[in-house]
């Protein structure tokens, strides 16, 4: 049966327990994550991690080897950092998202994982104290 509240959860709980271990080795604290909409009035921490769920793909779903079915699911993820000067931002940015695809590409509970754009602002809403990198992926997930 899909339950995708279940497969929302389990994603969301996979970047929650285990962003922080890549993000230690660029000196960068975990961030506050969120399935909200992008809004920088609210969310000012200086690192958060907005997850949009935008796409669920039926056509993909396949059967794998042990006749089990999978679906690929569509996210944008998006880091959001701030409140440091606008040189700094530009390389924690990097960071993170460095630390991110490393994540993203060792996952043990989904059959596939694809990157498929990366997008990076050095500058958000005209200020250059708030950077962002946005990920596309594709995720398998057996069903």
């Amino acid at each position: 049966m899909l339950d995708l509240n279940t497969i929302q959860t389990k994603i969301i709980e996979y970047i929650d327990s285990n962003y922080e271990r890549y993000l230690s080795k660029y000196g960068i604290k975990k961030p506050q994550i969120t399935t909200d909409f992008i809004d920088l009035d609210k969310y000012k921490n200086n690192f958060t991690l907005f997850i949009d769920f935008n796409k669920i793909n039926f056509n993909k779903t396949k059967f794998t080897d042990d006749c089990s079915r999978s679906m690929q699911f569509q996210i944008s993820i998006y880091l959001v950092f701030r409140n440091n000067t606008s040189e700094k931002l530009k390389e924690i940015m990097l960071d993170g998202a460095s630390a991110f695809y490393s994540l993203m590409n060792n996952t043990d509970f989904t059959q596939e994982v694809t990157i498929t754009e990366l997008n990076n602002y050095n500058i958000v809403e005209g200020s250059k104290f708030i950077v962002i990198s946005e990920f596309t992926m594709n995720i398998g997930i057996e069903i």
